[in-house]
């Protein structure tokens, strides 16, 4: 505030009697900027108030919101709190809900009208603000094993963690098995110094690989539980070749990536086929092939063909052979190997002839029968002969 005096009738005072006249001299009152001000009688200006200044506060604000803060009047004196929230942000992410706490500048000199020349208590420091208290939100938190379902509602600046009574689930370093510990923190999931303590690894897979081996074979994995494909079988398989002569040993990758067509080319062993054709007593003559041997009732082998009395022979081929038995009705499976071929040509004379010479000739060489006489002696056992054998000895030596 600014006072002025201004002298009306010059310096000379006058003495007079009696009570003085009104001061003639005026006051100037001025606002906090000093860009508003009015002037009142002096003697007066003890009861008057500043004057309302339309300009607005020069004082910058401190806080956080300097820049959008609304601005308000000039005054005297300390300027007005700040009305907006504080929305500092945590570092968990939420915002601080409080109305704004920071920091005030110095006030304004409050309404005096105190000549300049005396000293003033004006306060020139910085309020300093408060820090944000912590975060007072309520989250839904997880435990130390990170279940779904087993959250809790917690304060978000406290920081304590708890265990659910599930298992603890987490994949095992093989890629196939899960933990089966009771939930528990993991050691790369802590990042605290305290909570390293109390965190524990998950359990070893100590189970074998249980895996399908592609291509898919029969044989288990050698190896212990292990994450990837499994390595290729190396087992050995043996396979018979298809006429069942040979015996081909392969390795088990080799054989199982081979397609069906390549297998039994692979199983055949080059040689005859070596089966018995089931309708005679020939073997295939075909080069060793899967399945039923081809076409066994036209084979061309050659058969001999007698008589009933075996005397008369001829050779056929084996269909003509076949064919005679189905004329005859009878299947060519059911004949023995010996009998076959054998009755399906008729005898003739010849046959009667021959047949008749080869009686008399057996009769003449039957041996003739002698007589045995009946054993006389009984029978001796071999304790007797033995008794008197030693008898015999012991005479022999007493007559010497």
């Amino acid at each position: 505030m600014l006072v002025n005096a201004v002298a009306v009738m010059g310096t000379a005072r006058r003495v007079q009697r009696g009570a003085c006249a009104p001061c003639p001299l005026m006051v100037t009152i001025s606002c906090a900027c000093g860009e508003t001000q009015f002037e009142v009688p002096c003697g007066t200006e003890k009861d008057q108030k500043p004057p309302k200044c339309r300009k607005s506060c020069h004082v910058i604000p401190l806080c956080r919101h300097r820049s959008i803060c609304k601005p308000h009047k000039c005054h005297y004196g300390a300027c007005p709190p700040c009305r907006l929230l504080c929305e500092e942000e945590y570092p968990c992410g939420h915002s601080c809900k409080l109305s704004c706490h920071g920091p005030r500048p110095p006030p304004n000199p409050e309404f005096t009208l105190k000549t300049k020349k005396k000293k003033s208590n004006h306060q020139s420091e910085v309020t300093p603000g408060s820090p944000c208290p912590p975060c007072p939100e309520l989250i839904w938190r997880s435990c130390v094993g990170e279940h779904i379902g087993a959250e809790r509602m917690m304060v978000c600046s406290d920081r304590t963690q708890f265990s659910c009574d599930n298992l603890c689930g987490n994949p095992l370093p093989c890629g196939n098995h899960y933990c089966t510990k009771y939930c528990h923190a993991l050691k790369s999931q802590s990042s605290l110094s305290v909570e390293t303590r109390s965190a524990e690894s998950c359990e070893v897979c100590s189970l074998p690989c249980q895996k399908e081996r592609l291509p898919t074979c029969p044989h288990s994995c050698p190896l212990p539980c292990h994450p990837g494909e499994c390595p290729p079988c190396k087992v050995l398989v043996k396979r018979s070749c298809h006429c069942g002569s040979m015996v081909h040993v392969f390795e088990c990758i080799y054989f199982n990536t081979l397609s069906e067509k390549e297998q039994m080319a692979a199983r055949s062993c080059g040689g005859p086929c070596h089966r018995k054709l089931p309708y005679c007593t020939h073997l295939c003559p075909e080069i060793c092939h899967p399945g039923q041997c081809p076409l066994p009732e036209q084979c061309c082998k050659k058969v001999t063909v007698r008589c009933g009395c075996q005397t008369l022979k001829k050779e056929w081929q084996c269909l003509d052979v076949q064919a005679a038995y189905r004329n005859i009705g009878r299947d060519p499976k059911d004949i023995s190997k010996n009998q076959f071929g054998l009755g399906l040509l008729r005898c003739n004379s010849d046959c009667k002839s021959k047949v008749q010479v080869v009686d008399s000739v057996l009769q003449s060489r039957k041996p003739k029968v002698e007589e045995k006489e009946p054993a006389t002696e009984k029978h001796v056992g071999k304790r007797r002969k033995r008794r008197e054998r030693v008898r015999v000895v012991n005479q022999a030596s007493r007559l010497q």
